[in-house]
Order: C-alpha cells, then structure tokens, then sequence
C-alpha cells in the first residue's frame, strides 16, 4: 500500500526533495543547487527548467533508496513571490523574477507598493518585456511550475497569492481585477486559487517517464516555502511562532484575522484555515559575512585564507563571555537593504560605538543581538495589532547555536523551542500532500513530527535591557538615513 508522502522544495538557491512516512520520520532526502543569475545589479533570474531537470533527477536519487511506488501523494512548495511566465503549451518565456529582484523599484513606487511583492515585478515586464507578457499565458509561481509539470494543471494557494500584491484581496482571497489594471496585465494571466492542501491533479505519463513516479499519483496545490515551513514546525495557532534561521530570517506568525499593517509581509497559512504575517532580516547571511570579514586575507583581498575562518562555536564562545547587551555596540544589519518593518532598500549595515576595547566577541555578540533586535521591531508591529506571542519555536540551521537561541530568547521575551531534528518546509510540504489524501485529520498532526526538542526560557532583566538597545537603534537608523542613501547612490554611480 501506498504510505509515503514526497515533499519537494523549490528554494532560492537549491532545490531539495525529500520522502517521509506517516508518523514524520525522514526516509530518504537529496538536494541539489540551483543559484540564481544576477545579469544586472538588483537583479536575480533563474530557469524554471532547471528546476524541473533538478526535480526530475532528485526524484531519481530517492528511487534509489526507498520505493517511490509507494508515493501516496506529492507536495511543491517554493520560495515566493517569483515571476514564471508560461505560454499555452506551458512552456517557459522568460527567465523567472525572483523574489529578492529589486528592479521594479520605480515601478513599486508608482503602485505604493514595495518592489518585493509580484505586482510591481509585473508592471516593469509590462513596461519592459511587452513581447514576452504578449506570449504569456498564466503567470505561475515557483511550485506552481513544478506542479503544472507534474500534472499538467494549473493553480496557486492563497500563500503565495497575498505575495502578489497589489494584485490579491487577502481577506476575500481573490484576485482584484482593478490591480490588474493598473498594473497593465490582464486578469485572465492570473491562476486559480486553491488551497494548499487540495488534490490539483495528478501525476501524468509524461512526468512519470521523466521522475520515476507512478502515473496517477496525487499531487496537490503547495504553497510558500514560509508557509510551509511553518506548518513543517507544527506552528498553526495565534500566539506561536516560527523563527526560520537561514541565511535569511523569518519571523512567522499564525493569526486568526487578515494582517492588515504593510510593515509587515501578510499573507496565508497553509493546510489551515488561518492568515499568516512575518518579518524578514538578514540573519545567517549576516553571521557568514562577519566570519569571513575577519578571515580575510593580506592585501584586502575577498578571499578567506585556508583554514583561517573562525567557527560558529569558537565565535560563540568568544561572545559568550560578553555579558548580554553589555557591549557598547549596537549592531544595524541591514548588509542588503532591509524588508520589513523598515522597507529600505538604501538602508546599509553598521557597528556603532566601537571602541579599542572591543575584539571579535564583543563583535559577534553585537550583531547576533542586532538580528534578534529586528525580530522584535517586527514583533513590536504585531503587538500594535494585537497580536501577543506566547511561545517561538526556532528552526533551521541559525538555531544550533545555544547562544543564538537564548539571545532571540531574552529579546523575545517569550520562551523558545528548538527542533534539533527539524525538516523545516520539506517536512511541511510532506503534511499538506498527507492532508490532501485524507491520511491526517487537520494540521496539528505536525507537532508530532518536531521529534526532542530544546526549550529556552527568557530573562526578564535582559529582556527589558533589550527592549531599550532597540530604542536607541531606532534613533541610530533615523539619524544616518540620509547618508545610507547617499551611499547608495554612490555605490550604483
């Protein structure tokens, strides 16, 4: 009988496959990088036939090692929102936009909009490639791709369609044919939402002769890999969190109502019936260009010397002996810009307050304190909609780190879980192809797949002296806004 659940993750820069069984344990998993092309400056493209060649020989590596005729059901999910435009045989007609391209900056302005969302990505294709939207006929995202080739039908989730804004009404979760207007595309380009976890067809003897799979498996809708990986650590009521640690962060919060505040970055759940908001800084992007800054060799150059890269946990030890928010540092990590809550594409990072005392300790715990500060810039959002946090549940790779996770703990001021065993959006992607075929019941089946975890509990005096690092950065940002974008200006003369 047909027990495993394929999960499949189209992520910015790689793509992972991964097969579970019903109780959530990891049967067998394989990755496979894809990084994007950036031909002008602002700019990040990828070919979603890479993707799908990738997917097809992924699938091909797990056949090795587990039955793949036992797949029960298929699940995408992909990072978002990306710009895939596919002509009426599917096939691909220009390279995708992804979600970190800035390009339609001028054009997110004319909307109101940031230069993130899919709505302006649009408007510069409109704008700058009419031949190419003139041949288009449905703009798709990530997963969406993917799953159109293994089924040959097409449709979005509302996760990924509230990241399409202007052109997506959240709270009535339909396209807004006036925003498609404005945006000067037709409606018609759009696909149907559906949700996350609905049966979208099945797979076809096409895509079972390039994957492997057997001809008739289901396939559903998938969605957002944010979303997904907050499914994947079980975190699906008002209250929880999910902090994804990867290169970037993500702090991602289920709620009951639409989030409505455009600090912050408001969409949908998936495999539940609730919206979703977050907060994204740089975070393990950040902790890699610290490392390697320190590493460099003679002469200035880029380039680390062999051996010389100081340890996560040497630098952590390092930081350890710095007493929490005693370093007279404070830490802005704004390296690319910044999202949310601040929107600045000119903002750029610093260290204020450096002294002759301070060495690379007093460094590290300086800017593992500055994410954590910018986590709760977005929480201090949620708080205004009355949103109160009673428990974070930490993933990914930035969550190894003891003293990171107490850091975000004590900034948070709520107490922390971490996943060692965590699969993150693969493993969530793995609960929405279940729900999808009727193997669980509803969402919450998730909290039994996070396996031991680690729990960290805040402290109330550091906490509070947190709370006022974070005053004095606000001031910090407001006062060399200025000069941030003058340097930006001088960096793209």
């Amino acid at each position: 009988m047909a027990a495993l659940l394929l999960a499949i993750d189209i992520g910015t820069t790689g793509v992972r496959a991964a097969l579970f069984d019903p109780r959530g344990a990891l049967v067998a998993d394989a990755n496979a990088s894809a990084t994007p092309d950036a031909p002008e400056p602002g700019w990040a493209e990828a070919d979603p036939e890479r993707w799908w060649r990738i997917t097809c020989r992924l699938v091909g590596e797990l056949a090795t090692r587990a039955p793949i005729s036992d797949v029960a059901a298929v699940a995408v999910a992909g990072q978002a929102p990306t710009a895939v435009l596919v002509d009426d045989r599917g096939d691909v007609v220009m390279p995708a936009i992804l979600w970190l391209d800035t390009r339609a900056h001028a054009e997110a302005r004319a909307l109101g909009s940031q230069a993130y969302y899919l709505g302006p990505k649009l408007a510069w294709i409109a704008k700058h490639r009419p031949e190419a939207l003139a041949r288009t006929r449905f703009v798709l995202q990530s997963h969406a791709f993917v799953a159109q080739r293994l089924t040959g039908e097409v449709a979005t989730d509302p996760s990924t369609a509230a990241l399409c804004a202007p052109l997506f009404d959240l709270a009535a979760r339909t396209w807004r044919a006036d925003a498609c207007a404005e945006v000067g595309i037709s409606r018609a380009l759009l696909p149907p939402v559906r949700a996350a976890h609905e049966v979208l067809g099945e797979v076809t003897a096409v895509a079972a002769k390039a994957t492997g799979l057997r001809a008739g498996t289901p396939v559903v809708v998938g969605g957002g890999d944010f979303a997904a990986a907050t499914l994947g650590a079980g975190v699906v009521e008002e209250g929880e969190a999910c902090l994804m640690l990867g290169t970037a962060g993500n702090l991602l919060v289920p709620r009951s109502t639409p989030g409505a505040d455009p600090r912050l970055i408001n969409a949908h759940h998936v495999g539940t019936d609730v919206w979703l908001s977050l907060g994204g800084t740089l975070s393990g992007g950040a902790q890699e260009w610290l490392r390697h800054a320190l590493a460099r060799g003679a002469g200035g150059d880029d380039t680390a010397v062999r051996g010389a890269l100081p340890g996560f946990e040497v630098l952590d030890a390092e930081a350890a002996s710095v007493p929490a928010g005693s370093a007279g540092l404070v830490f802005l990590p704004y390296l690319q810009g910044e999202r949310t809550p601040i929107w600045d594409v000119d903002a750029r990072g610093a260290f204020v307050g450096l002294s002759l005392s301070h060495g690379r300790g007093h460094l590290w715990r300086a800017l593992l304190e500055g994410v954590a500060l910018s986590f709760v810039d977005c929480q201090a959002v949620l708080e205004d909609g009355g949103v109160r946090l009673r428990e974070v549940v930490a993933a990914n790779g930035g969550g190894k780190s003891p003293l990171f996770r107490q850091v975000l703990c004590d900034a948070l001021g709520v107490p922390l879980v971490y996943m060692p065993g965590a699969s993150g959006t693969v493993a969530g992607a793995a609960v929405l192809a279940g729900l999808g075929v009727g193997m669980f019941r509803d969402a919450t089946v998730a909290r039994a797949w996070r396996g031991p975890t680690v729990r960290h509990e805040p402290d109330p005096e550091r906490t509070g002296r947190y709370r006022e690092h974070l005053a004095i950065r606000r001031e910090i940002y407001a006062g060399l806004r200025g000069p941030f974008a003058k340097l930006a200006g001088w960096g793209h003369a």
